[in-house]
């Protein structure tokens, strides 16, 4: 029997997926992520649990379906994605059992769950506000099937709301907080691996969490990843990986080295990058730098043909078109760090495929709306802030009261100086004296809060040390002022840190003066906008309330960000105008430090409409502790599990896929 014979029987052994699906899945990946790959995105792992956490704890009235395991028939775990196979008999009774409605008596369904029907028979449910998703092989008619089921119980359907609905935050939470440490990951893996259950009562599951031992099927060992499989040595190729906008800071070096990494399971491959300074290849290197033309064999921690090899580029153009041309040669994939240098992002004219690296900014992906809930008083207190905010201060300072919150301003930047350096050696305090005019401004700074006296007790005599050594210069500026602004100033000082007051910040008194001209001044408008009779019963909670009390955080929960993604074609405009001179070569889209969730809808879409325009992929990187320190040890990507190495391997495949198509174009 065939070695891909054998690993697709097992899969489906596990799965109990179609045939075919699981042999598209070996002939894409072999073993290379495992043959039946587990969830690694930790978002991802509490959708999945969540979903068959519903489909085994059905709410009241509804009954597990006899004939398949809670309405399946099996399951497609991918690197990046998990596509579940209903059967046909009990698709509308597992829709009900997933798809969130409002009933009488609360919530049923997966809380925060919502679904988009796709052009072929697919379902995708994902997290509200979050990547995670899975497709359900179901239809649009399907769900319209169930929505009327669910109406017609008397239930209000929520799987296509834009905003979450009352509670629903909350049950999520809750939900998630249920899993034991561990727990979850098995719910998920028991969806992943829902053909060993077929044949087998599941119902246990109604009152505990899936066990290992049920989990681990007829042969775990051969699961594990290994770089076996027709994708190992089959692609060929030069990656370019090259900042979208030709600058740098976009994080081009980082994405090649651990592209790299991902892709050297099971192949020979080669990493060319600069020798610009500032790389952070180039400063994290514990060996230092790479020599130009010369190569240097980095550990992948993988077996067999696996093997990773640096060289830098020369910096002479003709030389490094040479070194190219050679690692083609000599590797199987090669993976050239263009960077944003002139001399050799040109060279990725001559790569197979580019990696167009850009930043990830969340406004040009999606625009926020808020939706209110609170009470009117509440939405009118939250108006005033805003509008108190704004309101300028009262402009009658006295001068010698200017120099007090100047000496609080300067005072404040010296000590966190003063803190850095040991005794004897702290700087001189270097007072901006001709900045008195322009308080406001240095408000806005942001400045670090002093220590509390009571944990520093040296702040006095840190403000004597300030005041001597500011002494002479302060006689000279102000002399009328000086003498007295120096005696006060060290208690004004230390009453104001005592208080908790930033510098310019005002005390309780003035506050409560300011807020009373201020409700003076804007009564009309008020009035016009929200009612004399809300705007006297409500007012004078916002104006007498102490400093530390929040009137907003018990109405928090009422108060809903929305993000409704922008756009295909919008945000496929943003990302090609930050496009400079790309070479005419096959191109993937590369978003960089993704902060915010963008879901596989929107990227799908967006995905779509750049095909349009002759651009052949998208691909994101998300944002992680891991990826802010450059490693030399690739190991790290192809051993580590954690949502860092199933970044990595998402962007392999995407490359591997990508060079699949477009094929070596040396020939």
């Amino acid at each position: 029997m065939s070695s891909e014979r054998q690993a697709v029987r097992l899969r489906r052994a596990y799965t109990g997926e179609p045939h075919q699906a699981a042999v598209a899945f070996y002939r894409r990946h072999g073993l290379r992520y495992g043959l039946v790959p587990d969830a690694a995105d930790p978002q991802q792992v509490h959708f999945e649990a969540a979903l068959l956490h519903a489909l085994a704890r059905p709410a009241a009235g509804q009954q597990h379906v006899p004939g398949a395991v809670f309405g399946l028939t099996g399951a497609s775990p991918g690197v990046e994605s998990l596509v579940l196979w209903p059967h046909p008999q009990h698709l509308t009774a597992l829709l009900l059992h997933l798809l969130p409605s409002c009933a009488a008596d609360g919530l049923t369904g997966v809380p925060g769950l919502r679904a988009r029907t796709g052009p072929y028979r697919d379902l995708t449910v994902h997290l509200h506000g979050r990547a995670a998703h899975v497709t359900i092989r179901a239809t649009g008619a399907d769900v319209a099937h169930a929505r009327a089921v669910t109406e017609e119980a008397g239930c209000e359907p929520l799987w296509d709301q834009a905003a979450a609905a009352v509670g629903e935050r909350q049950a999520w939470d809750a939900l998630v907080d249920s899993f034991a440490p561990g727990e979850a990951a098995l719910w998920s893996r028991a969806l992943r691996r829902v053909g060993l259950h077929r044949e087998t009562s599941v119902l246990a599951w109604a009152d505990r969490a899936p066990r290992q031992e049920e989990l681990a099927g007829p042969k775990p060992m051969q699961l594990q990843p290994r770089p076996v499989g027709p994708p190992a040595g089959e692609v060929r190729g030069v990656v370019g990986v090259t900042a979208a906008d030709g600058r740098g800071g976009t994080g081009t070096s980082t994405v090649a080295l651990h592209l790299a990494g991902a892709l050297a399971g099971g192949r020979r491959v080669g990493l060319l990058v600069g020798t610009d300074p500032n790389s952070p290849l180039t400063r994290q290197n514990p060996a230092g730098p790479p020599a130009p033309g010369q190569w240097q064999d980095l550990p992948t921690g993988q077996p067999g043909a696996s093997s990773l090899s640096v060289a830098a580029l020369p910096d002479d153009p003709s030389a490094a078109r040479v070194l190219l041309a050679r690692a083609r040669e000599e590797h199987e994939v090669v993976v050239l760090d263009a960077g944003s240098g002139v001399q050799h992002r040109d060279l990725a004219g001559e790569a197979d495929l580019v990696l167009a690296v850009t930043d990830h900014i969340g406004k040009r992906w999606v625009e926020v709306e808020t939706i209110d809930r609170r009470p009117d008083h509440v939405q009118m207190w939250a108006w005033l802030e805003r509008s108190f905010m704004e309101f300028p201060p009262d402009d009658e300072r006295t001068p010698d009261a200017e120099l007090l919150t100047l000496l609080d301003v300067e005072f404040a930047h010296w000590a966190v100086l003063r803190e850095a350096f040991r005794e004897g050696e702290e700087p001189a305090p270097e007072v901006e004296w001709g900045l008195v005019e322009e308080l406001e401004e240095l408000f806005a700074d942001g400045l670090s809060p002093l220590p509390t006296e009571e944990e520093a007790p040296h702040l006095d005599r840190w403000r004597e040390e300030f005041l001597a050594r500011i002494d002479a210069e302060g006689t000279r500026r102000h002399p009328g002022l000086w003498p007295t602004v120096r005696t006060l100033w060290p208690e004004h000082n230390r009453g104001r840190n005592r208080a908790g007051l930033q510098p310019g910040e005002p005390g309780r008194y003035q506050l409560a003066a300011l807020r009373e001209r201020f409700l003076t001044e804007i009564e009309e408008e008020a009035t016009a906008l929200w009612g004399r009779t809300l705007w006297q019963q409500h007012r004078q909670e916002w104006a007498d309330r102490p400093p530390e009390e929040d009137l907003f955080q018990p109405h928090e929960e009422l108060l809903e960000h929305i993000a409704r993604p922008r756009p295909p074609r919008e945000v496929e405009t943003y990302l090609l105008d930050g496009c400079a001179h790309l070479p005419v070569v096959p191109t993937l889209l590369t978003v960089n430090r993704v902060r915010q969730n963008i879901s596989a809808a929107q990227l799908d879409d967006v995905r779509e409409a750049l095909r349009a325009r002759g651009v052949a992929g998208l691909v994101t990187v998300p944002h992680l502790p891991e990826l802010e320190q450059v490693t030399w040890e690739p190991q790290a990507v192809t051993q580590a599990e954690s949502a860092f190495a199933a970044s990595a391997g998402r962007l392999a495949v995407a490359v591997t896929d990508a060079l699949g198509r477009d094929g070596d174009r040396s020939g």
